[in-house]
């Protein structure tokens, strides 16, 4: 029976999370792995591929950013909410908590979409032993093709700007997640529009990614043509985490012959392919930098994320 406990962890600007353990009951696992949410999503979205985690052995942990699900901010607190707070505060504090709280063997993250963009600006992010990425992509709207980069377009420079005039916010509830506050969408959009992740004073930290050294493992898939394409998780992977040993799986649902996965299927249980999610635990537990392979693995009918690896080769780390 998998345990779920709820902690509430404090960051160093007095900001409050919403911080949840999993582990399976009678045990106290030093392996945690470290749930990393997508823009707007509620960690509840996750429970089954946290619990999975936990029934594997590991201790999970999942949380709320600022301004999302159960960390939601009172009125006069909303000014902090930001992504730059989310990585620069929120997840440090989560990572320190875990350290003092639990004292890891091992610490890694599993981290979606936007998470995977964060982890760089995190104080503590070398204490994190290796990564899986899951759809992340470096958003800037150069890197979607055809009209769907006009579509993100338009959302960064006009849907954006003129929700935050009409509402203070911006609605994404019809898409199933949490609204923005202000300095959230401001961020996105200003990442979104720049290739370079800027600060409001115009400052560039895309160098904090090439400090980022812990072995990654990408996954990206075919079908997930408007959220993370191709082109966008490749521009992450070869110009911004020019230092992190990487593996990369790119999913071409139709020449494996299996479902499309678009951008959250991987973390549901009734869509993932049987066996990948044991795949992504072991990696977790056994990759360094000398030892980035995918463990092998039969299964009649399913392939393996082995047989899709590819080894990532960098140019050289951004300006």
């Amino acid at each position: 029976m998998i345990q779920r406990q709820h902690h509430t962890v404090v960051t160093r600007d007095g900001t409050s999370l919403a911080v949840t353990t999993w582990q399976e009951e009678g045990r106290a696992p030093r392996e945690v792995a470290l749930l990393l949410c997508a823009i707007g999503a509620r960690q509840e979205r996750y429970a089954s591929f946290a619990e999975g985690l936990a029934r594997d052995g590991w201790r999970v942990v999942t949380f709320d950013y600022r301004g999302i699900g159960r960390s939601a901010l009172p009125e006069e607190a909303r000014h902090t909410a930001s992504m730059r707070a989310w990585g620069e505060q929120d997840l440090t504090a989560v990572i320190q908590w875990v350290c003092e709280a639990f004292d890891p063997e091992r610490l890694t993250a599993v981290a979606h979409s936007i998470g995977g963009q964060l982890l760089p600006f995190a104080d503590n992010h070398q204490r994190l032993g290796a990564v899986v990425l899951v759809a992340s992509q470096r958003g800037c709207y150069r890197h979607w093709r055809g009209w769907k980069r006009y579509g993100v377009l338009l959302f960064f420079r006009l849907y954006i700007p003129l929700c935050l005039r009409l509402f203070g916010r911006v609605p994404l509830s019809f898409v199933g997640l949490d609204d923005l506050e202000r300095g959230i969408a401001e961020d996105y959009a200003r990442w979104g529009m720049d290739e370079r992740y800027l600060w409001p004073s115009g400052e560039s930290r895309s160098a904090r990614f090439f400090a980022c050294t812990f072995p990654l493992l990408a996954l990206s898939f075919e079908d997930d043509t408007f959220y993370a394409p191709r082109r966008a998780v490749q521009v992450l992977l070869h110009d911004f985490y020019t230092s992190a040993p990487a593996l990369w799986c790119h999913v071409e649902h139709h020449r494996l012959k299996l479902r499309g996965l678009g951008h959250s299927g991987f973390f549901d249980p009734q869509r993932c392919p049987e066996g990948w999610w044991e795949e992504v635990s072991t990696w977790l537990r056994t990759a360094t930098a000398n030892a980035l392979q995918l463990p092998r693995r039969e299964a009649a009918g399913v392939p393996a994320l082995t047989s899709i690896a590819v080894h990532v080769s960098r140019p050289g780390a951004p300006e």
